[in-house]
């Protein structure tokens, strides 16, 4: 099986969070011009603000980059339709089931990468042809359900054969190690609280310098290669 960062076409196997209203055209592109994957977060977006985001992060980087669509966003539908007019490479969804938009974005060649939070829909989405999953617990906030992470990731390592995401309640080492012995393929951590990095120091691998961006919680994607 090929590692997670050449599925992702990434220097490094990191991935961005895709927060609302924080994770911009520029702050992607910062990321991925560190090596990690970027991601437009377009949950406090319209269509024309997501399209001028696009177009500006493919101004700033040659890197591959993501957009997150937030499937419960009354754009949604436009939102799966710019990805592929946009050429957009990834993308994430959270917040609902993207089953009817995954035949698109796969004869586009996206990349998709589902957050669920629980194993009967990753079991679901795996015949669609999702190239991997995201077990997000409840500590994650946001738009997740009520099972805790411990809980919910060895449930969808067990109902799917694609590299599984644990994410919530990962903030170090030694938790993202335990994770990765229930099996998954990949931990979510909150890293950076430094309003001035568009991504810190990830486990000792990359940093970028100061972007002006107003970031309280950078979130990434720590992942572990699927062997």
């Amino acid at each position: 099986m090929k590692l997670l960062n050449e599925i992702l076409g990434t220097r490094y196997p990191i991935i961005q969070g895709g927060m609302a209203n924080i994770a911009t055209g520029e702050f992607a592109a910062a990321c991925s011009n560190a090596g990690a994957l970027g991601i437009i977060g377009a949950g406090g977006m319209n269509a024309d603000t997501l399209r001028e985001n696009i177009r500006r992060c493919k101004q700033l980087t040659t890197k591959p980059f993501g957009v997150n669509i937030m499937l419960m966003h009354p754009q949604a539908d436009e939102f799966a339709k710019i990805v592929v007019e946009e050429g957009v490479q990834v993308v994430t969804t959270g917040a609902g089931n993207p089953g009817k938009y995954v035949p698109m974005w796969k004869a586009a060649g996206i990349k998709v990468i589902p957050v669920v939070a629980a194993a009967v829909l990753a079991k679901h989405l795996e015949p669609l042809g999702i190239d991997a999953v995201i077990a997000e617990g409840t500590e994650s906030g946001g738009h997740v359900g009520e099972m805790t992470t411990m809980a919910l990731v060895p449930q969808v390592v067990d109902a799917v054969s694609v590299p599984v995401i644990a994410a919530g309640g990962i903030a170090d080492g030694e938790t993202a190690q335990l994770m990765r012995q229930k099996g998954v393929d990949a931990v979510q951590s909150l890293n950076d609280n430094d309003a001035y990095h568009a991504l810190g120091a990830v486990g000792g691998l990359i940093k970028t310098g100061a972007t002006g961006t107003n970031v309280n919680d950078v979130t990434v994607l720590l992942l572990r290669a699927a062997e």
